[in-house]
């Protein structure tokens, strides 16, 4: 794992080291091993590094071909590289290391880059400047595990693993994006390409950006394929699962440094540390954290009882609601508003890991892959109910949601009526709809002004190309692809990265790996729910890896009670953050809703949770790369 950047100019200006090695140190964290810097005439590239394979000064980056045409930055790992490596041999290639680094230098010969896309297989985000051809070229792995940054403007582009070296490089001297201010509150992420800062944007996963003198093109080489179903029996579906799933772990486990998991509790982390146990040479070492003042949202019971199932070492982080101080460091490290709350706990387990290994593996992908979500549940609802009139469905039902959403206006319980009643009817734009500033509230919240800015604008416009283009046979293989093309990309291992990075952890994901997801995704989606059950045949796939009592309970996931939080120790300060004058002055809300969510969530007349903490972490963005009045150090509800 490592940090990368870059500035190419091709007009032929000198680039200036001292702004390249800022932007490059700013990624310590994510590279504290080693630095590098590679420096030619309109072209600088750095690199930090976060030593996990090849410990040797061989595998230092940037990395060269033999005549130094050819020059790599890189963050992340090759599982396939070995093969690879022996491949690459064959046909007279010569490595100086034992890193999977060197096999993308030589692969990019061999193949080019089109060609080697194709064949490597892993988390990655890389750049490679070909000198001769006088070409930058970008690449992110399928699924958006590591990211990649870039700013192209006339004869120039900037690029880095980590946007806040782009605003650096800026002098901090760019405007945000009123969009994706919008994207932000209606999804509590910003969808991929498209950043916080305008003209800034993220290279989608499973993309080629190649940029030259003449311009650019963007071009997408991988996406996922849920038309091709199998026909297999139950006993054969089980068989592959557990034969993906030990290989998976199995490349996963290749590391010169000491490997952990984190083990929630739940099904996914569950298998993944009980396949761990099986296939690692020493006992895995497993963390989990807790609350010992919340036991609502406290898990550990369950991650103990895998512990002492699968015979780990395991260790336990307690949270107490003392978190605020680490509020403005965490958006900071996001360097993007984000608002999913358990980045909060990630961050913490992240941080108590590392003080025990370098690489830790994750169940993440496995709601993705095997449908663990409650959207998968309401997806499915078009072929559950098939067997009624399209009158019923199509006319009855949504037009009696929408008469309710009318009488009960911007009641939780209306919206989820309205979406249930879509989701009926087949209607993708379902899958796109806001669980947290829906249409109701938005018209609520925004002000006269920015509305106008918006220009009737609405965040359903990103996703509605998408949405589109589903091919899955079924409305819940529709759902599958959809989800896993945003929110696993934009929300789910955008946390994890950033949690990890900041504090120097590589973390590794069996259940997204390529071979594994190609084969879940021929699946028949009537084996993957099953009646109301969530992620059926993983779970019967469980049974003999991990105790029954956590394979049937209720899905809690991974979060933090926030809730009561605003309730209780956070509420004054919280008020006086959100309705201070600084923040009531940006024009973008209007102060009367702020006022009346907080007083409501307060009162528990209604759980505006989720909403509150995205006004909360917007308002600390804006306080540190707007304002410029807050750095991460700073207390926040004091």
């Amino acid at each position: 794992m490592c940090g990368i950047c870059g500035i190419v100019d091709w007009t032929g200006k000198q680039i200036e080291s001292s702004r390249l090695v800022a932007m490059r140190d700013l990624m310590t964290a994510r590279g504290p091993d080693d630095a590098g810097l590679y420096l030619e005439r309109g072209v600088g590239l750095g690199h930090r590094r976060l030593s996990i394979i090849d410990l040797s000064a061989a595998a230092r980056q940037p990395m060269a071909n033999e005549d130094g045409t050819i020059q790599l930055v890189y963050n992340g790992e090759i599982y396939n590289f070995l093969d690879l490596r022996k491949e690459l041999l064959a046909a007279g290639h010569r490595f100086v290391s034992r890193s999977d680094t060197e096999v993308l230098v030589h692969g990019y010969e061999q193949w080019g880059i089109d060609g080697l896309v194709k064949r490597i297989e892993g988390m990655f985000a890389f750049a490679i400047w070909d000198g001769g051809r006088r070409q930058l070229h970008l690449v992110r792995d399928r699924l958006g595990k590591k990211p990649l940054f870039y700013r192209q403007t006339a004869g120039r582009c900037v690029f880095a693993s980590d946007i806040k070296s782009i605003y650096l490089e800026a002098d901090g001297r760019l405007a945000p994006d009123e969009r994706a201010i919008d994207e932000f509150l209606y999804y509590t992420v910003i969808s991929q390409p498209r950043t916080i800062f305008a003209n800034v944007r993220k290279l989608s996963a499973g993309h080629v950006a190649t940029f030259q003198e003449s311009g650019g093109t963007v071009r997408s080489y991988w996406q996922p394929d849920f038309t091709a179903k199998a026909a297999k029996s139950v006993d054969q579906w089980l068989e592959g699962i557990d034969w993906h799933l030990h290989r998976a772990v199995k490349r996963r486990l290749i590391s010169d440094v000491p490997i952990g998991a984190f083990l929630s509790g739940g099904v996914d982390s569950g298998c993944v540390c009980a396949v761990m146990a099986k296939e690692a040479s020493v006992t895995p070492r497993t963390f989990s954290v807790g609350f010992a003042d919340a036991p609502d949202w406290d898990e550990r019971r369950y991650a103990q009882a895998v512990a002492r199932h699968i015979g780990s070492d395991h260790a336990e982080l307690l949270v107490d609601p003392d978190v605020a101080p680490i509020l403005a460091q965490l958006v900071w490290q996001h360097g993007e508003p984000y608002g999913d709350s358990s980045m909060v706990p990630t961050f913490l387990i992240a941080r108590e890991a590392r003080k025990h290994v370098t690489v830790v593996l994750t169940g993440d992908g496995g709601d993705e892959a095997f449908a663990g979500y409650s959207r998968h549940l309401r997806s499915a609802l078009p072929e559950r109910y098939a067997y009624l009139p399209g009158l019923v469905t199509g006319w009855l039902i949504p037009a009696a949601s929408r008469l309710l959403a009318a009488m009960a206006g911007r009641t939780t319980l209306a919206h989820n009526f309205q979406l249930a009643a879509d989701y009926l009817s087949g209607r993708r734009e379902a899958l796109a709809y806001s669980t947290c500033w829906f249409d109701a509230w938005r018209r609520e919240l925004y002000s006269d002004d920015y509305m106008a800015r918006l220009g009737g604008w609405h965040p359903l416009e990103t996703r509605r190309p998408l949405l589109n283009m589903l091919a899955g046979p079924t409305s819940l293989d529709r759902a599958l692809e959809y989800l896993m093309r945003t929110t696993l990309c934009d929300d789910y291992l955008t946390k994890v990265d950033v949690a990890t990075m900041a504090n120097s952890l590589e973390a590794r994901c069996p259940f997204l790996d390529a071979e594994l997801l190609t084969f879940a995704m021929t699946i028949p989606s009537e084996l993957l729910v099953s009646g109301w059950q969530k992620k059926a045949l993983l779970k019967r796939y469980a049974q003999h890896l991990i105790p029954q009592e956590v394979i049937y309970r209720k899905k809690q996931g991974f979060a933090v009670p926030i809730r009561r939080w605003f309730q209780n120790e956070w509420r004054l300060p919280l008020e006086r953050f959100l309705l201070s004058k600084q923040a009531c002055q940006r024009g973008y809300f209007r102060p009367s809703t702020v006022r009346q969510v907080l007083q409501e969530h307060a009162a528990s007349r209604r759980n505006h949770a989720g909403r509150i903490w995205t006004l909360l972490v917007f308002e600390i963005w804006n306080r540190l790369f707007v304002d410029r009045t807050m750095t991460a150090a700073d207390p926040v509800l004091v």
